[in-house]
This record gives C-alpha cells, sequence and structure tokens, in this order.
C-alpha cells in the first residue's frame, strides 16, 4: 500500500509536540490519529493538543476514545495478571508494559523467572485465555503467548529468559533483583530498573525491528536525561551480553531524530563519544515511523552475541546461537509455505 503523503510531517509534529513545542500548526486530521497510533503516542498527543487549546475534529476524538478503551482493558490484564503472580508466589516483572503510559503497547510482555511451562496455569488463573500457536523462535526462547481479553490482547510469558533464542538465561533473574516498586495508575508493580531497561532496547531495538516510533525515542530521551543513570552499568552489561554494538546503534538512530527534528542532543557532549557509533548508517522517517537499516546492525550484534557467550564459557549460549540460522529458514519456509503452494 501506497504511504499518505502526509504521514511523516505528522510524525514530526507529533514529536515536536509532545517534546514541549507550542506550535500545532499544519495538522492533518485524517492522518494524524493513524500515525500517533502506530507510534502508540495518541492518548498522550491529544492531552497535549487539549492543553494547547487546539479543537480536534470529531473522528479524531472517537479514535483517542478506543485507544482509551484499548488501554483501560490492557491495564486491567496485567493487573490481573500480577497479583495472581503475587498470590502464588511467581517471581515476575513486566519488561516494558509501562514505559509509553497511559498510551500502552501492543502486547504485554511478562518475565518469570520459573522455567516450568506449569507456571502458567496459575498466572492465568481468573484469565480468559487460549494458546497461540507457538512457532520455531518461541519454542528456542521459552515464550508461550496466549491471546487474552477477547484475543484483542497478546500476552507472552517468558520463561527465564530473555533474547531472540533464549540466549540470555539469566538475565530474567538480574532484572527482577535490580527491579523497582512503582505506582502506576494507583497500582504499585515490579518494574525494570531505568538501566536495565537501556539495556533491553540495546538488545531488542535494532536486533528485532527494522524501525523506532515515536514512544521510544521519547521513552529513550526522558531515560537518558534522568540524573544518576549508571551509564558504566549500562555499558558493562551490555558488554557482556555482547549487544553493545545495538546500544550504540540505537542511541545513535535516537539522536538523530532528536538532533534533525528537536534541533538539540539526545545526550551530552561527554557521553556521545561512547555510546553513539557511525558506521550504523542512517535512518529517515517512512510512513509515519523511524526506519533505519537493520540489515547493517544485525548482522554485527548477532557475532558480538557468540563472541560474548564464548567469551563468558556460556556454551548454552553458543549452541542456541548457532541453530540462527536454521530457526530463520525454517521460520520463513514456513511463511512462503502457502505462497508457493498458490503459485502452483
Amino acid at each position: 500500500m501506497k504511504a499518505a503523503p502526509h504521514e511523516n510531517s505528522q510524525a514530526v509534529l507529533a514529536l515536536r509536540l509532545l517534546a514541549g513545542g507550542t506550535e500545532a500548526g499544519g495538522v492533518v486530521w485524517d492522518e494524524l490519529p493513524r500515525v500517533a497510533l502506530r507510534n502508540r503516542v495518541l492518548i498522550r498527543l491529544a492531552a497535549r493538543l487539549r492543553g494547547l487549546g487546539v479543537q480536534a475534529p470529531a473522528a479524531f476524538d472517537e479514535a483517542v476514545a478506543r485507544e482509551r478503551r484499548r488501554a483501560a482493558s490492557m491495564f486491567e490484564l496485567i493487573g490481573r495478571v500480577s497479583r495472581a503472580c503475587e498470590r502464588r508466589g511467581v517471581e515476575h516483572i513486566f519488561a516494558k508494559s509501562f514505559q509509553y503510559y497511559p498510551d500502552m503497547g501492543g502486547d504485554v510482555d511478562l518475565l518469570v523467572t520459573s522455567r516450568a511451562p506449569g507456571v502458567d496455569e496459575p498466572i492465568l488463573e481468573g484469565t480468559p485465555s487460549r494458546p497461540v500457536r507457538r512457532d520455531p523462535w518461541g519454542r528456542m526462547s521459552g515464550v508461550t503467548a496466549y491471546r487474552v481479553a477477547g484475543g484483542e490482547t497478546v500476552l507472552e510469558i517468558h520463561h527465564g529468559r530473555l533474547g531472540v533464542l533464549g540466549e540470555h538465561g539469566s538475565l530474567v533473574g538480574q532484572f527482577v533483583r535490580h527491579g523497582r516498586r512503582a505506582e502506576v495508575g494507583g497500582v504499585e508493580f515490579l518494574l525494570p530498573s531505568d538501566e536495565d531497561l537501556l539495556v533491553l532496547h540495546g538488545m531488542q531495538r535494532v536486533y528485532r525491528h527494522g524501525f523506532i516510533r515515536l514512544c521510544d525515542v521519547l521513552s529513550t530521551a526522558s531515560l537518558a536525561a534522568r540524573a544518576g543513570l549508571d551509564w558504566d552499568y549500562v555499558l558493562r552489561t551490555s558488554r557482556q551480553l555482547g549487544t553493545l554494538y545495538g546500544l550504540r546503534s540505537y542511541l545513535t538512530y535516537v539522536g538523530q531524530v532528536y538532533r534533525e527534528t528537536l534541533e538539540r542532543e539526545l545526550l551530552p557532549a561527554e557521553l556521545r563519544g561512547r555510546l553513539t557509533v557511525t558506521s550504523c548508517g542512517r535512518g529517515e522517517f517512512r510512513g509515519g515511523v523511524f526506519v533505519f537499516p537493520r540489515g547493517r546492525v544485525a548482522g554485527r550484534v548477532y557475532v558480538g552475541k557468540v563472541r560474548a557467550a564464548v567469551r563468558a564459557g556460556d556454551w548454552g549460549g553458543v549452541s542456541r546461537l548457532s541453530l540462527m540460522p536454521l530457526v530463520a529458514a525454517t521460520t520463513l519456509t514456513r511463511r512462503l509455505g502457502p505462497r508457493a503452494a498458490a503459485t502452483h
């Protein structure tokens, strides 16, 4: 489908407003809600426009109301799952659920320290759900997925592992130990530390996806500005995981968005040399999100993971990572199978 001509301009406008700008001229009401929704910023953007006295058309308000209902449903689900975990003594942490609050992401990621699949039953107690068929990635990574909330939301339970193939076998426990109790919407949850959130960004944002949403730009800018943030821990942990190049590439891309859109730097000068890299290439807004050359980064991150696992003597991690080409080929074959059959 051909991209609408105003998608990128509306993404830039939304980012400027959410970063404190006051100029709301240039709104294209037919495009703005769709772009804001894709970037997980619609609820916050609506509040910002309202605060500036901008009168939105009825269609925009209706889109915001639908998204608020979806976010409320997800929040209720997370609260219910959290209470079930606490009742049954399941060590857990919600990895990314509230980074964008009051906006919410697409799925719910629950990390539990237990690697026993049987732990899912008490977690889902009182929650109507149906399992999602696992692909090879899910089986290797120790993730089980369930459709909940009438099938609109997917709850992914990560059993004691993180990484595309579950190669990071101790990280869930580390996140839980470093976690902080925080109140969100009047309810208390265990959430990752600011430092561990940045480590997670370096693991996932440029390795699993080829684009960065505005919600992640705003979240990262907020984290980077926190006083007392332990950057040495972030760099050391990322280096140990083999994801340092991924983190530096991610911060480079977000820094590019910040500099070219908001005309200011994401990081202070004394940190930019340690936290950014030039070899990852440049990105651009396309289709309303920031797209970057993922192929230039993913391969180097993969090699970095393998080297880090070898250095640590983590032969289980090396074994899992060695299966990456086979699992990728199997997944591609499954996806192309129906298409290939349709052509014969």
